[in-house]
């Protein structure tokens, strides 16, 4: 239970992006500093690059 109240700001902030912000977190805060960067990489990429892919493909079809 005690988890489930710790993550749980985190997935206010969306299904999928909040994971990846809790996995940020909790590494750089456990001392993973290699582990939270690249849950930082990947939570970016979604971030940034998979609206800019869509946007593309959408414009493509028209």
């Amino acid at each position: 239970m005690s988890r489930i109240k710790r993550l749980a700001p985190y997935f206010l902030v969306g299904p999928i992006s909040g994971p990846l912000l809790a996995g940020v977190v909790i590494n750089y805060q456990g001392g993973r500093p290699v582990l939270g960067s690249l849950y930082m990489i990947v939570l970016a990429q979604y971030v940034l690059l998979l609206p800019a892919m869509t946007a593309k493909l959408s414009l493509a079809l028209v």
